[in-house]
């Protein structure tokens, strides 16, 4: 991020907490969230930066399949901003790294 190779994974938290976002260097994805009562962790789960500033992100949670097609925002070594549609709503994702 901001220049600097990834060289294992970088992890994002979404505020409060509930959702780890944790994107590795051969472009997979792993998402763990606090659902129906326990912690879920993704499958599937692989992400791409695209030309004009998205980042797509497909995985699946629960058996439902998510893929986003999102814009980034703001992208430096401890944030990600990402803002996108599903089903009609807009989302805006603010990540922060969880840097040691």
């Amino acid at each position: 991020m901001n220049g600097e190779p990834l060289n294992d994974s970088l992890q994002f938290n979404l505020i409060p907490y509930s959702t780890h976002y944790t994107f590795y260097y051969a472009n997979s994805l792993t998402v763990r969230t606090f659902a129906l009562g326990q912690i879920t962790t993704s499958s599937n789960g692989y992400y791409q930066l695209g030309n004009n500033s998205t980042l797509d992100m497909h995985f699946t949670i629960l058996n439902r399949t998510y893929d986003i097609n999102a814009k980034i925002k703001k992208l430096t070594k401890r944030e990600l901003n990402l803002e996108y549609e599903d089903n009609g709503d807009n989302y805006f994702l603010k990540l922060f790294a969880n840097l040691n």
